[in-house]
């Protein structure tokens, strides 16, 4: 039974339907030889045993006409009476060939192969004594020719009767003896027919049933199972039955099952991964956020710092200015003085070189405080940033 169901689809059809195909052919076979046999019973009926017993009777009836037309030849007083009955004799006589003809055409029983030949001869004596009778008619010896007819040819007619009765008795047993050999094939071949029949409908019905159990029951539970895992239930177990098309459908579905169970696990754990990195991402997020504002608000301290420098550094150039000034007054006095004046002037260049090179820094601590105000901006616009996807 294993094995069966392991077969393909198609092989389980195919070898359902030769098996019923069977069943039938030899329903037709069986059919067949039963039809035949009634057949020929029928024929054998109809072209032996009655066209024979036919037969038989009408040389009979032929024969009682003939032994009539003996006896009215000799009560007859008119010759051309007797000459009618002669040639009505004649004409009955050739009749009776020809019946005698058909009858041994179909002569096939061994009684009846036994009978006739006796028949024939028995036959061929009545035919003398006929002569004889009709030779004493003629000659109007009426009364010898009486007493002639009364006795042997009378004892010829009486067993040629009686032969046919016998023949004709065969004839109608073998018709009957036919008829109920018919009957008993009949009877056989309706008993034959109609087992085969219900075998061939009950094998039809049982491979039916049980082609669409083994086909649609898997296939029933592979649906079921289908629409479970389209509902999220993985958790399913999966037996695998057979080896034909629904097994391998099965085997599919168990394979594709474990698949979906085995990347959803690996979702999930990917995912709690990526919970547990988002988690840490937005801690991080939140220090940096914390980090970046403390950042920015050291970068305003030291732009405030950067503004007080470059203020005092302008109060230094102001100043420096101012010392240009009296120098030049100083250089005024100094033309006053010869010797003072030399030394102020050493002293003026000294300051006058050390005044650009303060003005020099200025330049550059200006330079400075713009990209450092030009940083605070970024950052803090950075620090915005960071602070709302910290968020």
């Amino acid at each position: 039974m294993q094995a069966f169901q392991n077969l393909r689809i198609a092989t389980k059809l195919l070898a359902s339907f030769l098996a019923v195909l069977s069943l039938t052919a030899v329903l037709g076979v069986v059919s067949v030889l039963q039809l035949s046999k009634v057949n020929q019973m029928s024929t054998d009926m109809a072209v032996n045993w009655m066209p024979s017993a036919q037969s038989l009777l009408e040389m009979r009836g032929l024969m009682a006409r003939y032994r009539s037309e003996e006896m009215q030849h000799l009560l007859s007083t008119d010759p051309e009476d007797a000459a009618r009955y002669e040639k009505s004799m004649a004409a009955l006589w050739g009749e009776l060939g020809k019946a005698r003809a058909t009858y041994e055409q179909l002569i096939s029983e061994p009684e009846e192969k036994k009978i006739y030949p006796e028949f024939a001869r028995v036959l061929g004596l009545y035919a003398q004594e006929h002569e004889k009778v009709m030779a004493l008619s003629r000659a109007q010896r009426k009364e010898e020719a009486t007493a002639l007819i009364r006795s042997d040819a009378s004892r010829l007619n009486r067993e040629l009767t009686e032969m046919i009765d016998k023949l004709v008795t065969l004839n109608v047993d073998g018709a009957q003896q036919a008829s109920a050999d018919g009957d008993t094939t009949y009877a056989r071949a309706r008993l034959w027919i109609v087992g085969l029949l219900m075998g061939s409908i009950g094998l039809g019905l049982v491979l039916a049933l049980f082609i669409a159990r083994i086909v649609a029951r898997p296939l029933s539970a592979a649906v079921e199972i289908a629409q479970s895992v389209a509902s999220g239930n993985l958790t399913r177990r999966i037996d695998i039955q057979s080896r034909d098309e629904t097994g391998q459908l099965m085997q599919a579905l168990k394979g594709m099952n474990d698949s979906l169970a085995r990347v959803v696990g690996e979702v999930r754990q990917g995912t709690n991964a990526i919970a547990t990195a988002s988690g840490q991402i937005a801690a991080g997020n939140q220090d940096l956020s914390s980090r970046t504002e403390e950042q920015a608000s050291s970068l305003e301290e030291t732009a405030a710092s950067m503004e007080e420098l470059t203020s005092t550094v302008k109060q230094n150039a102001d100043n420096a200015r101012q010392a240009n000034q009296l120098a030049l007054s100083a250089s005024e006095v100094a033309l006053r003085g010869g010797g003072v004046v030399s030394q102020v002037v050493d002293t003026m260049g000294s300051i006058n070189t050390s005044s650009k090179k303060i003005v020099d820094i200025i330049g550059v601590i200006d330079g400075i405080a713009f990209q450092t105000n030009i940083l605070a901006l970024n950052a803090a616009v950075e620090a915005a940033r960071a602070g709302e996807q910290g968020r």
